[in-house]
Formats: C-alpha cells, structure tokens, sequence
C-alpha cells in the first residue's frame, strides 16, 4: 500500500515483477486530502458512520458492526466495479489499469475519507476476497514512518514557535540536505529491517512482513554486514 508516488511504484514493480505477474502480489493505492482541518475529517468520520448505518438498514442487514456492513457493501460493489478494464487486441484481450477508484466505506477521524485504487490485476479474485483485501488498504503505515522521522531525526523535525507564539524558530533546521538524505536512510534502514512490532497477532518488521527477509536484524549486523 502506497500513495501515488511514481518512484515508489515503480520500485515495487521491479521488486516484486515475479509476484506480481503471478498474482501473488498485489498493490494498492490509498489517498486522501490533506488539506482539511480536523473538524473536516470529523465530519467525514462522522457521516460515513451514518451512511453505512443506513445502507445496511436499506439493504435489509440487521448488523451493528461497522466493519462487515463495509465488507458486505464492498462485496456488493466488486460484483460490478473492477480497478481494471478489458481491452481486446485481435484474437485475444489483455486487462489494463483503468484508474477507477472508490471511496472506502470506512473514514477515519483524524484524515476523513480516502480513495482507494488497486494497480495490479484483481480478476482471479472473487468479490468476497476483494472487499476483504480492500478492508486494511489504508496509509498509517507511511503515517507512522513520517512520525518516526519527526520524532528521530532533530534536524527535519517542524519548526518550533515562539514562547510569544507570534513566530517560528528553524534552530535545528539542517541547511545540507546530504546530510539529511545521510540520516533519513539510516532511519529507513533501521525501521524497515530491525525495528518490530506487533500487528494481527504477530510481530515482526516490514521487511519480515513483505517476506524480503526471514528475520529481525540488529543495527550491528548491518553496520558490518554480518
């Protein structure tokens, strides 16, 4: 799951060209608008509740839980709306990426609604498992990367206001954006293949759960390429 970000698809492709042409691999796109304040995305939050309630109730489901009314609307959705088209070359066809997202069912209370997309072929795969898959498509994994590069790394953290509160203070701003791309790639290192955590049960990090590697390193290992 990425946003749109030519450079990170392109690397996913290449990575992954074997999985992905095998269907054993599938990439997903999840955007939202930034630009809203957080009474914005509230009000979002608040009325897809709403909507779904009401959806269900239309639909004739007596469920409370929020999550499968999502999965049951996006069952009913995938037996008509694909993320790729078909398009026929002679003798034969071939599915291309259509650019046709849906707005996920469930919004979230701090970014409001998102568009999710898929850019690799879904059509071995029946509605139920679709919906299924479409259900966890969302982007706190890059959230929490962004909040760790805050949080780590002084010199890209947000400029500091004032004590008057009437400006801003850059005191740890890096003027030498080598540096910074120094740092932010031992930062990525770091979280992608040594720094774990728990998630459905299981622990391990994201380089585990991509299935690059078997096991959790240490910075050590790394640093002399043990």
């Amino acid at each position: 799951m990425t946003d749109k970000d030519n450079s990170l698809m392109t690397s996913l492709y290449r990575v992954f060209s074997k999985e992905i042409r095998l269907s054993d691999a599938h990439h997903f796109l999840c955007q939202t608008d930034k630009t809203k304040s957080r009474k914005q995305a509230r009000e979002e939050f608040v009325q897809a509740r709403v909507d779904l309630i009401n959806w269900g109730i239309n639909s004739g489901y007596d469920i409370k839980s929020l999550r499968k009314l999502a999965f049951l609307k996006m069952e009913e959705l995938f037996n008509t709306h694909q993320f790729h088209k078909e398009v026929p070359t002679g003798i034969s066809s071939h599915y291309e990426y259509a650019g046709n997202p849906i707005e996920h069912p469930l919004a979230t209370i701090d970014r409001g609604f998102r568009w999710v997309d898929c850019t690799t072929n879904l059509s071995s795969l029946e509605p139920k498992d679709i919906a299924n898959l479409i259900l966890d498509v969302n982007d706190n994994a890059m959230n929490i990367f962004i909040q760790q590069i805050r949080r780590r790394l002084s010199i890209l953290e947000r400029p500091l206001t004032t004590a008057r509160g009437d400006g801003k203070s850059y005191i740890y701003f890096n003027f030498n954006p080598k540096y910074a791309q120094m740092a932010l790639t031992i930062l990525r290192t770091y979280y992608n293949f040594c720094l774990a955590y728990k998630s459905k049960g299981t622990v391990g990090t994201p380089a585990q759960r991509l299935g690059i590697v078997k096991k959790q390193f240490h910075l050590k290992e790394i640093i002399y390429i043990q």
